[in-house]
């Protein structure tokens, strides 16, 4: 099952958004007012998958692409009405609360998703730990809507961030079976603060991609004190981290490479904050990242 979930991340915002154009382009003969409202419920949806798709897993510039179709689309839909002229409200009054409903909700999640960007309470400002290209947020964001699994696992803040190629994909292919077929793997991490190092793991493999080890969530670890709080930064790669425990860091000092250890489907870094236990947001270079944000890293 776990081994099927990219092929299922990479076609969910494809379906999404491709019944919400389906939906516009086939609806016919409708009257003004019921067709400003299906245009509305259907770009609600589109820009839930455009802010929430995890697109990395196709191409992040399609998402580009999926609101050009959908002007295309709506364009073609408002002179068909055109063409049609105003019905009564008897002949078309059965698609109008559906798209009212369906608007409404979508409305909704999209204003939980762009609330993601600013989160609420303590945060924390880091310098983004990665150098040598452009960066992804798989997942993150202070809201359950952007940032499920970690919402689930208690972890609502965390965040998990992939490179991207050239091609706006993470890796070569949807779901290739080479850890090395991921750009981040191997990546450098660097000190986002100044601080001592409290705690690391280094010994456990990196999984093939699609094969999580569930018994050691974190994987390869290093525990940053920093003065304002502890920071985590997991699935480290085996080997690979260059610090011990009670050393004091720079901020910009390496500390490790990117892996694959721990509770993951394929390479990520993963990094979250807390103080005195309490989990609080992380900003990087004075931005909140929420899922889709792109950073390149200097």
């Amino acid at each position: 099952m776990s081994e099927s979930l990219p092929i299922a991340f990479a076609i969910y915002p494809l379906l999404l958004s491709g019944a919400a154009l389906i939906w516009l382009f086939s609806t016919r003969h409708q009257s003004w007012p019921n067709w400003a409202v299906l245009v509305l419920a259907c770009g609600s949806i589109v820009t839930f998958a455009f802010i929430t798709g995890p697109w990395a897993f196709t191409s992040y510039y399609l998402r580009y692409v999926l609101l050009g179709l959908f002007a295309v689309v709506a364009a073609f839909s408002y002179f068909r009405t055109k063409r049609s002229g105003p019905l009564s409200p008897t002949h078309d009054s059965k698609i109008t609360v559906p798209s009212i409903l369906v608007f409404l909700l979508f409305a909704v999640l999209d204003a939980l998703a762009i609330a993601s960007h600013y989160p609420s309470g303590r945060t924390f400002d880091v310098t983004f730990p990665l150098r040598s290209g452009t960066y992804y947020v798989l997942q993150g964001g202070a809201s359950a809507v952007t940032n499920p699994f970690h919402a689930l696992g208690g972890s609502m803040l965390a965040i998990d961030i992939v490179k991207l190629n050239s091609l706006g994909n993470r890796a070569d292919g949807i779901a290739p079976r080479a850890l090395s077929a991921y750009e981040v793997f191997g990546e450098k991490l660097y000190s986002p603060c100044e601080g001592s190092i409290f705690k690391i793991r280094d010994s456990l493999p990196d999984n093939p991609p699609g094969n999580p080890d569930v018994e050691h969530a974190e994987g390869n670890y290093i525990v940053l004190k920093c003065t304002e709080a502890d920071i985590l930064m997991a699935h480290l790669k085996r080997g690979s981290i260059t610090v011990e425990p009670g050393e004091i860091v720079t901020v910009g000092q390496p500390l490790a490479e990117i892996g694959n250890s721990g509770n993951t489907l394929e390479p990520h870094l993963h990094i979250d904050a807390t103080k005195d236990g309490i989990e609080i947001g992380l900003r990087f270079n004075g931005q909140s990242l929420s899922i889709n944000s792109v950073i390149t890293g200097k």
